[in-house]
């Protein structure tokens, strides 16, 4: 078939504009494309009604696409089925257009069930559905929209018969319920821990959010002493040492086209942080402004270095060198639970939960430790 097609090409360039000679060229090829589709396809060797108007229509535009564009095809720089494929589906995109669609799923709906007319008018439909370019795009992971759409041709198919044309367009209708069954999708393809830990970065962006509208009227001294003295409570040692960065760059964010999508990330890394080690009383015995003095972070980090009670080398099973020293000096160096997940192989849920049991046990070992 590529031979063939490639003739035709060959045959079109090489007549003489706007005569005839390459107008039944590009004739013949666009029937020759045509044989290819995936939809408006015969019905025992038939092709009536909406299906034969698609064919006329989409005919027609090949046509003028290719008079267009056949002088500009190469085939050293793409190969024939290759540019012959973007062509059908361009054109196949423009002539299924909404009313179309709709007059498809009406053509569906006068079939008695069950009938192999009624088979073929749904698999038309669908077909149809997925090559018109006319379902809704949206903001989900591609494999959560692909499995969102591929629900979603199945409810058409299954409820077509409770579509009604004077309620409103079929793919509004259509579009409707993918948006829903996209949402249902990406909520039972999060776990609970994903979920929890979306809703604490909303809420840490709105504090966030809150806490920039007053940076130029704040001196982060004052901040740190009102936390000091208990008047700003809930925020744990190193959530203070991510402000101090936070708030040097305050401009700059201000000033950000970005900067929800900028203070989304830092509440990211924020919720990331490890559940607390040091207490907030510890911040008692804490001089800030004495530099000599390491900081409790700085002791943290050279315990787990030490790791001199040995409390540190349980492993995640079957990833011995993932080790609970490895995990925890890699999330106080910054390294995100994202990239720890790619480095060795291990889900997010898998890392945190591993994460958070260990801690849960051995913070009150580690922070006594650290305080002597």
């Amino acid at each position: 078939m590529n031979e063939q097609l490639e003739q035709f090409v060959l045959q079109a360039q090489q007549a003489p504009p706007n005569s005839q000679d390459r107008s039944d060229a590009i004739d013949r090829l666009a029937q020759q494309i045509l044989k290819g589709r995936q939809v408006a396809r015969p019905f025992q060797n038939q092709l009536t009604g909406i299906y034969q108007e698609i064919v006329e229509q989409a005919q027609i535009q090949l046509q003028q696409q290719l008079a267009q564009r056949i002088d500009g095809y190469h085939s050293h720089r793409i190969p024939i089925r290759q540019w012959v494929e973007h062509l059908r589906n361009e054109v196949f995109q423009a002539v299924l257009n909404r009313s179309r669609l709709q007059q498809l799923a009406l053509e569906a709906q006068k079939h008695e069930l069950k009938t192999a007319i009624h088979q073929y008018a749904i698999r038309e439909l669908l077909q149809a559905i997925r090559l018109s370019g006319k379902l809704a795009r949206s903001q989900l992971a591609p494999e959560v929209y692909q499995d969102a759409v591929n629900q979603t041709l199945l409810w058409v198919c299954q409820n077509l018969q409770a579509y009604d044309p004077n309620r409103g367009e079929f793919m509004s209708w259509v579009n409707f319920r993918l948006d829903r069954i996209g949402r249902s999708t990406e909520q039972a393809q999060q776990d609970s821990y994903t979920q929890a830990t979306q809703g604490k970065i909303i809420r840490t962006k709105y504090q966030l959010s809150r806490l920039m509208q007053q940076l130029k009227s704040t001196n982060l001294l004052d901040l740190l002493k009102l936390y000091v003295k208990r008047l700003i409570p809930d925020l744990s040692f190193p959530i203070i040492v991510a402000l101090v960065t936070l708030l040097s760059l305050a401009v700059i964010i201000q000033q950000s086209s970005r900067q929800g999508d900028l203070l989304y990330e830092v509440a990211q890394e924020l919720v990331d942080l490890p559940p607390r080690l040091i207490q907030s009383e510890d911040l008692n015995a804490v001089e800030i402004a004495q530099e000599e003095k390491p900081s409790l972070v700085d002791l943290l980090k050279q315990y787990v270095e030490d790791d001199p009670d040995k409390l540190l080398q349980k492993s995640i099973k079957g990833y011995p060198q993932l080790t609970l020293q490895v995990v925890i000096l890699a999330r106080l160096e910054g390294t995100s639970w994202t990239s720890l997940s790619q480095q060795y192989g291990v889900k997010i849920p898998t890392l945190s939960n591993f994460f958070q049991r260990s801690l849960i046990s051995l913070a009150p070992k580690i922070r006594a430790a650290i305080q002597q």
